[in-house]
This record gives structure tokens, sequence and C-alpha cells, in this order.
């Protein structure tokens, strides 16, 4: 195994200093210049990209404006984006995340409705963008930007506290609160998708039967009162209070249903109200959650706006890994 990662230039030696009599030990390390996943991000804010190595480092990073009203557009100008960035480096795989509802091993997006698309073969128009790359043939994958999210958290984003047991980063939520409301669940090292892959649509539990209604037809939905939009109508300590008390209530929901190690805040509405929110949410969560679970598992994302993207990375480079060596 490592002669072929060496043979393929994935890991190096470097000679370590003599010690005493005999053969010199040799360190293998992670070549970290070269060899990259790609990551695209799509979403209502904002689309990016990044290369990233094998180690978790960018090595390059790009941000444009929010998606186009089309899918062709939106990877056309990824493309565009990209091609600057490829002149001597291989690409080992490449991932993209969008905020909707996809089949990540088909890859087909049933529905991403803060976009207005649906009913989309998503992984087959990038792979094509990538073959307009000169990228045809290599790993790629697709997957929701809040299970991107939460995977780059679980895998890159330095959640547990020193001597922590590692295990109960195994588990862990990624909520993400923005114009919906979606979280990414990561099981035993891997993302949860569920039997009709649509786990994680925490933003339609209902909180209050009678409450304004929700896009999805419903009333009371989390989501009607905690998206970013709701926010920025009135920001105010009091608006923050409300937001922070419904907050509570569907991470209690969260809390007791699934169990995680951490459920990490994340999305445009914690970045506007960053501290202030987390502080109030872990003030009122006892009062709905059970004994076990402690304010304390709800901390914000240390990655900020850039998990999902990284994430995708993250995701990219995994599955290069399984799709090269697993069988190996």
């Amino acid at each position: 195994m490592v002669a072929e990662l060496l043979t393929e230039g994935l890991v190096r030696e470097r000679p370590l200093p003599p010690r005493g009599q005999g053969r010199p030990s040799v360190a293998l390390e992670v070549e970290g210049k070269r060899h990259l996943a790609l990551a695209w991000e799509i979403d209502v804010d904002r689309m990016a990209v990044a290369l990233m190595n094998l180690r978790g480092e960018v090595r390059a990073r790009v941000a444009l404006p929010p998606a186009p009203p089309r899918l062709e557009e939106a990877l056309a100008q990824l493309q565009e984006a990209t091609a600057p960035h490829l002149k001597g480096v291989r690409v080992l795989a490449a991932g993209l995340s969008v905020p909707g509802l996809l089949e990540p091993a088909s890859g087909h997006l049933t529905l991403a409705p803060n976009l207005g698309w649906f009913d989309l073969p998503l992984l087959e128009r990038f792979r094509e963008a990538l073959a307009g790359l000169g990228l045809e043939g290599i790993p790629a994958v697709v997957e929701n930007e809040a299970n991107a999210a939460a995977y780059g958290l679980y895998a890159l984003g330095g959640l547990g506290a020193e001597g922590e047991d590692p295990l109960i980063l195994e588990h862990c939520v990624y909520l993400s609160l923005g114009v919906g409301v979606g979280a990414g669940v990561v099981v035993g090292h891997k993302v949860y998708h569920g039997a009709r892959f649509h786990a994680g649509e925490v933003g339609h539990i209902p909180l209050e039967p009678e409450g304004p209604p929700c896009r999805c037809g419903k009333r009371g939905c989390a989501e009607a009162f905690l998206s970013y939009r709701r926010w920025l109508e009135a920001p105010s300590e009091a608006r923050l209070a409300e937001m922070a008390e419904r907050l509570a209530q569907l991470l209690a929901v969260v809390l007791a249903t699934l169990d995680p190690g951490r459920v990490v805040l994340g999305g445009p509405l914690v970045e506007a109200t960053g501290e202030a929110l987390l502080q109030a949410v872990r003030a009122r969560l006892p009062r709905y959650a059970l004994a076990v679970h402690t304010p304390e598992q709800v901390v914000l994302s240390p990655l900020g706006r850039e998990a999902a993207l990284l994430g995708t990375g993250a995701l990219a480079l995994d599955f290069f890994v399984e799709t090269s060596y697993e069988e190996a």
C-alpha cells in the first residue's frame, strides 16, 4: 500500500536524523500541494470554490455571488472560477453541495426550494461540468449542504474538548439556520441520510400548531420562527429572545431523538447573532431538554460560513480513498 501511494505521489519519504547504528529511519508525510480535491458550493447567498489537500488544508478558494436562476449558469460560473487554479495540480475527486433534497447515490436533485430547482440530474450535470475542465472520470459526489457541513465539522472542525472521549464526536448534528432551517447528521463516522434520503428536515418539526404559516403548507414549523429573513424583519433583543426560546424547543427534540455528542449551530442567522444567540439558547434549554443533555453540548460552528464548502471537500477526499483503496 505504501509503495503504491509513493508511486502515485500521494505520500513522500522524509529522512529522519540518524539515531545510533543501523539503517536510517524514514518518515512518511502526505503530499500537500499537487494532489487536491475540488469542492463546489451552490447556495442562496453565495457560491464558492475550494481546492483542498489530503490534510484538509485549503490551497485555493474563490467566493462568488449568489446562484443564478438556472443550474447550467451556476455550473458555468463555477467552471470559470476553477479553471485558473488547475495548472500543475492533480484533482483526485470533486464534490458539490446544494441546499436541497437529493439522493447522493444516484445524484438526483428532488427539490431545492430556495433556489427554485426541482427534478434535476445533478450528479450527471456536475460530471459534465468537470469534463469541461478536463476532469472527466474522476470520482464525484453530490450532497446536501447541511450534511456536507456536518461532515466537515466532524472531520475537520475540532469539536472535541481536551481529554474528551473522541467517540462522542462520532455522533454530531449541524443545524443550519438561514433562509430555511435544516440539519446534517453524522452517525458513526458517516452522514445519515434516512430511508428516503430526507433525514435532517428539522425545519418542518411543528413547534406551535396555530403558529405562523410555513412554506411547506403547515403552520408553526420551526422554520417559520427561525428563518434569517424573520430576524432581518425586526432585529432586536425581543426578537432574539423569542427565537432563542423556539430554538431551545427545537434543540430539545433533536437531542432527545438523536442523542448527539454535539449540536453545532451555523448559517446566516448564527453569523448575525453569534454568541448572544448561543448564550440565550443555552439559558433556556434546561426548560425543555432531558436532564441527561447539557447546554454545553450546543456550540457555534468553528468553521463558520466555510463548513459546507470544507465538508464537501472532505467528502470528496473520502470518496476518493473509498473508491481507490478500500478494496486493496
